[in-house]
């Protein structure tokens, strides 16, 4: 099968089509097989090919496929009920990662733990966008109130241009966002409060966000980005006067919130679990607890996202409110990429890059049309 394979860590021109690569023999137990259609990148995807983190994400082998988020259709449901399941062979199926590895290609096996039927009437383009990035969205969106006033930084990729409409569907008392991509976010579908361009303009020194009452102050800041909280930690090491005037988002003391899914730089390296529990655990309980006892009256209530949900019905909500037309799937308008050695080394430059509009999506397939007799 044609595939696209990295036979080594390190730069994306390492990526290269396969044309006789070996299609999957067998099928994990709590597997199913699918023809790939589009796969969409994910920052993982670059994490995982430069080796950052191999140790704890790397792939067992070389080569090895990237690539983790798809939509593809049903071959074979490996002994699956197709009424437990809710999809059949033949039908469309997104399908989020358990594994940053192996959906670059033409045929993939994935778990039905996170696999829902596509509807009708949404392209495999737009599934695979939604696979992850929306789902993620659509959790993150559940720990936020109606009665909020809400900041989104870096607001442009894929969980943050999902984010901002699942906030207006629940009609949050203000909404905002810094982005790298004002042109895009100032249209359909997001209509926000405010919009700031935060790569001429610094998020902390606005001051249409400055010098202004607590009930004027943000309830809750989600950082998309990594290293806000850097700054308000710089903040109240300020005179009193100075710092309260800065401040944009209200104290814990006042249910002022800090959610964030990252962390403070965005090129981490883990080679060991150490590392990786010193970078998302023990740091992230001491600033969630500094910031609600120490610093309640001067910081928000730091919360790292890590246990959003992470089923199945957050992946059939979110199609399902994509088929409805309540949201609109975001997808980089510099894609769909090639199923090439140039067309994908092109879309991890872009993934890479940081500047994403949206979903990175590689166009693999076209709709695939499949006899269930003939498996």
């Amino acid at each position: 099968m044609k595939a696209i394979i990295s036979n080594n860590y390190g730069s994306i021109s390492n990526l290269h089509l396969s044309l006789d690569f070996p299609r999957p023999a067998s099928i994990p137990k709590k597997e199913i097989l699918v023809k790939t259609e589009c796969v969409a990148l994910s920052p993982g995807d670059c994490r995982v090919l430069s080796g950052a983190c191999k140790e704890m994400q790397g792939p067992p082998s070389f080569p090895y496929i990237p690539g983790g988020d798809l939509c593809g259709t049903v071959l074979d449901l490996n002994g699956h009920d197709p009424e437990i399941l809710g999809y059949d062979v033949g039908d469309r199926v997104a399908t989020r990662f358990t594994r940053n590895r192996d959906a670059l290609a033409e045929y993939c096996t994935v778990s039905t733990v996170m696999t829902g039927k596509v509807p009708a009437n949404l392209s495999s383009s737009d599934a695979a966008a939604l696979a992850s990035s929306a789902t993620i969205a659509l959790s993150l969106s559940k720990r936020i109130t109606p009665e909020e006033r809400v900041l989104v930084i870096g607001a442009g990729g894929g969980v943050g241009s999902h984010l901002l409409q699942f906030l207006k569907l629940k009609s949050v008392k203000f909404l905002a966002a810094a982005t790298h991509d004002c042109e895009r976010m100032s249209k359909d579908p997001f209509h926000l409060d405010a919009l700031l361009d935060y790569t001429n303009t610094d998020i902390y020194e606005f001051s249409n966000w400055q010098n202004v009452g607590v009930d004027e102050q943000f309830d809750t800041v989600v950082d998309l980005s990594g290293g806000s909280w850097l700054h308000f930690l710089d903040q109240i090491k300020l005179p009193e006067n100075e710092r309260v005037a800065r401040m944009i988002v209200k104290p814990s003391s006042k249910k002022g919130r800090y959610l964030t899914l990252v962390p403070d730089v965005y090129n981490f390296e883990i080679h060991t679990v150490w590392q990786g529990m010193k970078l998302f655990l023990f740091q992230n309980l001491f600033r969630a607890f500094y910031s609600r006892f120490f610093r309640r009256n001067r910081l928000p209530a730091h919360t790292f996202a890590m246990s959003l949900d992470n089923d199945l019905d957050i992946m059939k909500e979110t199609l399902k409110l994509a088929s409805e037309k309540k949201i609109l799937a975001c997808v980089d308008d510099r894609g769909p990429f090639e199923f090439s050695t140039d067309g994908v080394q092109a879309a991890f430059e872009v993934q890479k890059s940081r500047k994403v509009k949206g979903k990175v999506i590689v166009q693999v397939s076209d709709q695939t049309n499949v006899n269930p007799q003939s498996r």
